[in-house]
């Protein structure tokens, strides 16, 4: 691969979808999806799909590749990642990473992190006590030894839990502390990437509308087809953002509202969690969407997308709208003040 790759990174609601069609067009790219919920079929509405119209302007990768009761990890996400590059670039295309996951964009651009492998005995005695007393507790449980870990996950994302403290127990050293080892490491691939941002209460304010209007497009109804189809909590991502509080709508457990304020609580810190984890990621450009026009944006992306590619290498320098940061120097929740009233 002679030239960078391209990539588009940001918070759930920011607007990467509306913003990453124009920049393919503009570019003569394809979209490769780095959302680790966007691989499940039939969860259109909850994961924020993009939709048939959408992809229908713009070829897209990594949609749609697992039924909701598959499992996924690091290593088939990259594997399947680097195929789609191959296929890409093998009909004279370029790829234009959107990513939401930033554990699998860091897997897909530096690799996999040299620790142990899965040891099912101590799997099965993490995943008894998650249980026996709630994802929750196991969370806590993972404060106490790695508190910068634990601090990456939602107390309920069970699988990423449960594997930050495997390898704590295996090796006797803080996840933490191996994921930070292996990002001083360089990249796979070359790659530019801009980040989108707006300011908090702006974001915040779209994901309770977009909450809303998935709600409205009929997200209950998709969570009660997904159960005729078979897939109940036993399915991964039937316990992922908003799919949980739904089933727990429709087993009594909360009222409505409580259930619509659970979404969007839980997006909130989401996007929170994912800002902290684009924060580390090297070499990434931010954008502050906060009163910006998308064809603005899109011409401020485009600007520093052929600049990285011509001269395939990554350059550093402010730009108009732009707050350029490198291995963390200027953090997305700084560009995320940018703008604000």
């Amino acid at each position: 691969m002679t030239e960078p790759l391209t990539i588009l990174v940001g918070p759930t609601a920011v607007g990467k979808t509306a913003i990453s069609i124009p920049v393919a067009q503009a570019l003569q790219a394809e979209i490769l999806n780095v959302d680790s919920r966007q691989l499940y079929r039939h969860m259109q509405i909850g994961t924020a799909k993009p939709t048939p119209l959408e992809q229908g302007q713009v070829r897209h990768h990594l949609l749609d590749l697992l039924d909701p009761d598959q499992t996924i990890n690091a290593a088939a996400f990259v594997r399947a990642a680097e195929q789609a590059l191959e296929d890409i670039h093998t009909r004279g295309k370029r790829p234009l990473i959107v990513a939401g996951s930033g554990l699998y964009l860091q897997a897909l651009l530096y690799g996999l992190m040299p620790v142990p492998a899965a040891h099912a005995p101590l799997r099965e005695v993490l995943r008894t006590y998650a249980e026996r007393h709630g994802t929750p507790a196991l969370h806590r449980w993972l404060q106490r030894l790695d508190p910068v870990a634990a601090a990456d996950y939602h107390a309920h994302d069970c699988v990423r839990i449960v594997r930050a403290l495997e390898v704590t127990f295996l090796t006797g050293v803080p996840f933490s502390t191996h994921r930070h080892q292996h990002r001083q490491q360089g990249p796979r691939y070359p790659y530019v990437a801009v980040g989108l941002t707006r300011c908090r209460a702006e974001l915040d304010a779209r994901i309770a509308e977009r909450t809303e209007a998935m709600l409205a497009e009929g997200w209950l109804t998709e969570v009660n087809d997904l159960l005729r189809r078979g897939y109940d909590r036993s399915s991964h991502p039937m316990n992922s953002l908003g799919y949980r509080d739904l089933l727990a709508y429709l087993e009594g457990q909360y009222s409505w509202p409580e259930t619509v304020q659970a979404i969007v609580k839980s997006t909130r810190q989401l996007a929170k969690r994912q800002l902290t984890w684009f924060r580390k990621l090297p070499h990434i450009t931010w954008l502050n969407l906060s009163g910006l026009e998308a064809p603005a944006a899109v011409a401020q992306i485009l600007e520093r997308v052929p600049r990285a590619i011509h001269e395939s290498a990554l350059k550093s320098g402010h730009r108009p709208g732009f707050i350029t940061s490198h291995h963390g120097s200027h953090s997305p929740d700084e560009a995320a003040t940018q703008g604000c009233a």
